[in-house]
């Protein structure tokens, strides 16, 4: 179940980066994060990217077939979903949306050992 769980996190991570690649047309440059010291590799979305990331089917897909207990989200404290302490109660794609329609809003998607898909809202 790991190994399949892994395999399907890197490649909706990689279907992610290549709708991004092909909806941001020429200016877009989705940008690779690395952090050794914890094993763990992703994606920094600009604020375009987000938007069309939001819009794309990937989030739809990582919620439906990703475990709940396989994803950590971080948002803002000044976020506007719904949350009970450390528990978000919304969707992938409403996470990434509310970053997209905040000026220079972005998120961060980040590949985890576990396998773990770590969410990390900015704005």
């Amino acid at each position: 179940m790991r190994a399949r769980t892994l395999v399907f996190a890197t490649a909706v991570t990689g279907a992610a980066a290549a709708t991004l690649a092909l909806g941001a047309g020429s200016a877009g440059a989705v940008t690779p994060v690395t952090f050794p010291q914890a094993g763990a590799a992703g994606l920094e979305l600009d604020h375009g990217e987000t938007q069309a990331f939001a819009n794309s089917p990937a989030p739809a897909l990582i919620d439906r077939y990703l475990p709940g207990d396989n994803v950590t989200v971080s948002i803002r404290p000044d976020s506007q979903l719904p949350k009970t302490g450390d528990r978000v109660y919304a969707s992938l794609r409403d996470i990434v949306a509310e970053a997209g329609t905040r000026p220079g809003g972005k998120v961060d998607l980040v590949l985890a050992p576990g396998p773990e898909l770590v969410v990390v809202q900015n704005w």
